[in-house]
Parts: C-alpha cells; structure tokens; sequence
C-alpha cells in the first residue's frame, strides 16, 4: 500500500486493485495510476479547498473511475455540461448523504454526519478500513463562546462514538492551526475512541510544524501512530 500527500487534505492510496483519491480541488499534481486499476474518487462536501468541478474530468483519462459525492454536491446534467463535463452521471456519480451505506463493486462505503458541511466517509476495501474525516471535526473555537463550544463538542463526539470498535488501518483527521489553542482536540477524540493503525493529520494549510507540537504536547500516547507529513508529494509506504 502508498499513501501519496497531495495537499491539505487530498490523499491518495495506491493498493493491488484500487486507487482511492480523497477531497482533490486541483491542487497538488498525482501520481501516474495504473490503468489496470479502478480509481474511487471521494469528495466529502463542495468546499472549494476540498472539491472543484474540474475533477471530474479524470475521467477523461482514467475511464474506470467512479466519483462518490458528499450531501451538497448533487451536480445536475446542466450544471456538468457548463463546465465542460460530458460523463455519463448515473454511471459515474453516486451520491452519499450522512449516516448512509453503499456497496459498490468489492467495497462497502460508510459516510458520518460532518460538524461543518457534507459527509466524513469510513471505506472497506481490499480487506483494509479507510477513514478520511473531510471537515467532521472538533472546531471549537476560543472566541466562539462556552455555549457554542461545548455543542460542539458534544456533537462532534457523538458522532465519532457511532464507529468505536472499528479497526481502522489508515485515518486521515483534521489538525487545524486556524482553530487556535483547541487545534488538537478533534485528533485526541478520534485517537482515543477508535484509533487507527497509521493516523495522517490533514487540513493544516501546510503548516507542518503543528505534527511536531501535536507530538510533543497533547499527542504523546499516540506518537507512533501519527505520520509526519513535511510536504506535499510526499509517498509512505506499509
């Protein structure tokens, strides 16, 4: 398995018989995939650091892909003709809303409500467990007020609560500088309620040292699990 660092909060994960490409909008370049591989594209909601339009035309270049959209991104046959993209939408396009489950194929998709906008995806795959956690995190904010904070909080434990037990191989979680002193309590939560095998921090505006800090200080107990990302491109192999 390779995981390849995109940026922000784009990875993607090479296996024997699939690539699984999460929240790409266009920036960073991607690994050359196999075309004997089937390419699963997921986007977790329309924000423009975590989808554009424009992906959609991969595929152009890779005809065995499938494009799984989070709640908000229900692209009608007009809008993709707008913009160029002539892909056959019921055959390419599924849509996902929170709480829901898909087969498709050999995989089974799980999505989880977001604390801010679409879908977090939970993915089986190749006998391995995906989470990828789009923008369902823990955004308390100091300036937010007690009350506000304190419902997030809740609503953001609550919803990891509905996969404790899961064993999850790859996680990819938010660990944000933009949130100020609670940047790293949404990864502790998801550390000590599910935990995953390898846990990739995302959605850092590449402001990498945060790993560092995270590790040194809030982060001790899950140390050998965090990989240190320092640059987009990046490619980690297990």
């Amino acid at each position: 398995m390779v995981v390849t660092y995109i940026k922000h909060s784009c990875f993607c994960v090479e296996l024997d018989r699939h690539v699984l490409l999460f929240d790409y909008c266009l920036e960073g370049e991607l690994p050359a995939f196999s075309p004997e591989k089937k390419i699963l594209v997921f986007t977790s909601h329309k924000h423009s650091d975590h989808f554009n339009v424009g992906i959609l035309h991969l595929a152009e270049q890779y005809p065995d892909i499938h494009f799984f959209l989070g709640a908000g991104l229900r692209l009608n046959e007009k809008y993709l003709a707008r913009n160029g993209i002539s892909i056959d939408r019921d055959a390419y396009i599924t849509n996902l809303y929170k709480r829901q489950e898909c087969d498709y194929a050999d995989i089974h998709v799980r999505t989880l409500r977001s604390t801010d906008a679409g879908v977090a995806y939970l993915i089986d795959c190749e006998g391995y467990k995906f989470y990828h956690a789009g923008d369902l995190n823990c955004w308390c904010h100091p300036e937010d007020g007690q009350e506000f904070n304190d419902r997030m909080k809740r609503e953001y434990e609550e919803e990891i609560d509905t996969i404790r037990g899961e064993r999850i191989d790859l996680a990819f979680v938010p660990l944000d500088p933009h949130v100020g002193s609670t940047y790293w309590m949404g990864l502790s939560y998801f550390m000590q309620a599910v935990g995953a095998a390898h846990v990739f921090p995302m959605h850092m505006w590449e402001e990498y040292a945060y790993i560092d800090r995270y590790i040194a200080n809030e982060g001790q107990a899950y140390a050998d699990a965090v990989v240190k990302i320092t640059a987009p491109g990046q490619r980690f192999s297990f």
